[in-house]
């Protein structure tokens, strides 16, 4: 299985706090609500997700194919287009408009997280030394992510924010991304590869090139 069950008697509240988010970290800004849109028509066109958020204004749609559930564990997808929101439509579904909260930035919001530096691998975390680059770069990030770069302490190397990659696997920017709630499929970094190609061709990735982080809601 691509996730691990929750052992009986364990806490619901647990699992459904539990996320995967699947992010596009090449995808240009200008081409992501494409993407978001083209992934939401094909998972309600195959029956797997809802057409309507749970709430209006919310960003969670619904799971409905028991099986993709019973597979995964996910029982709710989020699609994030930076700088877009989800709005209803008057044919009792939704689309995309210009506006709201989203700004690409991924990472676990209940501890911190650690990046790799594309060219010496050395790691870097917000609070080390040097790290003050990071926290320009996340600023810059939101408003000119074109212009965001982090330089390495180790190395002095300048790179692209996109480029480093978290060994724990907390963070990563992108202009799209897929939150899957309910549980950490930790299948989808190796050991399961059937089923994890499986489940990245079903929501769009055909690569197989998304970067994963796990967090909780």
């Amino acid at each position: 299985m691509l996730y691990e069950a929750p052992r009986r008697g364990s806490p619901s509240q647990v699992m459904s706090e539990a996320t995967t988010i699947l992010v596009d970290t090449e995808i240009e800004r200008d081409d992501a609500a494409a993407a978001a849109t083209d992934l939401y028509l094909h998972l309600v066109g195959d029956g797997v997700m809802a057409a309507l958020p749970e709430r209006d204004g919310d960003t969670r749609f619904r799971v409905l194919d028991p099986r993709f559930i019973e597979e995964t564990g996910v029982r709710a997808i989020s699609l994030h287009a930076s700088g877009h929101r989800w709005q209803l439509d008057a044919a009792n579904g939704a689309h995309l408009v210009d506006g709201g909260p989203e700004n690409g930035i991924f990472c676990r919001y209940d501890a911190g997280f650690s990046i790799r530096c594309p060219e010496c691998r050395a790691t870097l975390a917000l609070g080390d030394e040097g790290s003050e680059a990071l926290e320009e770069a996340l600023a810059v990030w939101c408003d000119a992510p074109d212009s965001a770069y982090v330089a390495c302490p180790t190395c002095a190397t300048w790179s692209a924010l996109q480029l480093w990659r978290s060994p724990a696997h907390d963070f990563a920017v992108g202009h799209f991304a897929i939150t899957l709630y309910g549980s950490h499929l930790k299948g989808l970094l190796g050991g399961h590869e059937h089923a994890a190609t499986a489940l990245r061709h079903r929501l769009g990735d055909l690569a197989g090139d998304y970067a994963v982080v796990f967090a909780n809601a």
